[in-house]
């Protein structure tokens, strides 16, 4: 449990810094880096985690 925790964490603190590093870019004007940047963070937050398996166990054929 905890590393799903952890894993989320790190996402979402890679996000922010890829949303400001954007930010910081585009005011700079060097729009090539701050286009790359959003996307990248967007990449970040709608990456799925799995965090409730289901195990479903079929019965062997022939038993």
């Amino acid at each position: 449990m905890w590393t799903f925790f952890l894993w989320k964490i790190a996402a979402l603190v890679a996000a922010i810094y890829c949303i400001v590093r954007a930010v910081i870019d585009l005011r700079r004007r060097r729009y090539g880096w701050g286009i790359v940047g959003l996307p990248s963070a967007l990449m970040f937050l709608m990456t799925p985690i799995q965090t409730h398996a289901v195990k479903v166990y079929l019965p062997a054929a022939g038993s």
